[in-house]
């Protein structure tokens, strides 16, 4: 009897000490588990705020990355006026108005550092950036205000003199006949455009050419005529047109419509 009763003491102490070492192991594993998801979830972290983190840097650290010739991408947000009065050497110019719509000439395999004049709209453009999936970017918050300060370098755009551009009547014509992707003007009076005008010019008398000018495009040469050397109209609306921003403005000297008429060209009659 005293046997039986040792022997289930024993069985039981073997119980006991199995099920306390299948506990202790569990909490482990548990506790192992849970290390391994807060390590994860901190890797997680860190790979967030190196996608989304936009960093701030000085003009003295930009000017360090310039003289150094360290591979950054300089980008200058502000406007083309702005840009043109002073801007960083080899900085590319993109307005942040624009910068949405021209990502595509960024690389996306290159640090960006972004400036404007004091902060703001380089603050936007990093983060336009950033949204799109650009990782390295850096915003010089100072702006080119602080770059002045420090007296670093500035590149100035030599502004380039447009003037108006005198054209024969056959050197028109060539360009007529070739379908060049030229615009010709009628400066004339209406009913002197009635009488007899060139083929798809159209027509904006002098008088009202300033009130008008959103007819024309900025980005196509312009050939103005009247009557030729004797009549001045064509040459005022010239330097409407310059004074305007337009820039490659032709006069049509000599007998303007007249030789062209008298040259047997094509014209049309309303």
């Amino acid at each position: 009897m005293k046997k039986n009763k040792l022997f289930i003491i024993i069985i039981t102490l073997i119980f006991i000490t199995i099920f306390s070492l299948s506990a202790i192991l569990n909490q482990c594993g548990t506790a192992s588990t849970e290390i391994k998801n807060i390590e994860d979830s901190d890797n997680y972290i860190e790979e967030e705020t190196e996608i989304s983190e936009i960093i701030q840097i000085s003009a003295e650290e930009v000017y360090v990355i310039i003289i150094e010739e360290k591979d950054f991408l300089i980008l200058d947000v502000r406007t083309i006026e702005e840009y043109s009065e002073g801007h960083i050497e080899d900085s590319k110019l993109i307005p942040v108005s624009e910068l949405g719509s021209r990502l595509n000439e960024l690389p996306q395999d290159k640090p960006i550092i972004v400036y404007c004049k004091s902060g703001k709209r380089s603050n936007t453009a990093a983060n336009i950036l950033i949204e799109n999936g650009f990782k390295k970017i850096y915003d010089m918050g100072g702006g080119i205000l602080e770059w002045q300060e420090n007296s670093f370098p500035l590149a100035v755009e030599e502004e380039p003199i447009f003037e108006i551009i005198p054209i024969t009547v056959d050197e028109a014509y060539e360009i007529f006949i070739n379908n060049k992707n030229y615009l010709f003007v009628d400066v004339r009076s209406e009913e002197e455009y009635s009488s007899g005008h060139i083929k798809a010019a159209i027509h904006i008398p002098v008088t009202e050419i300033g009130d008008r000018l959103n007819e024309l495009p900025k980005d196509r040469p312009i050939i103005v005529y009247c009557n030729g050397s004797s009549c001045a109209r064509s040459g005022r609306a010239a330097t409407i047109l310059l004074e305007n921003g337009f820039k490659e403005i032709y006069d049509l000297v000599g007998g303007g419509i007249t030789e062209w008429e008298e040259k047997g060209y094509p014209i049309l009659k309303e």
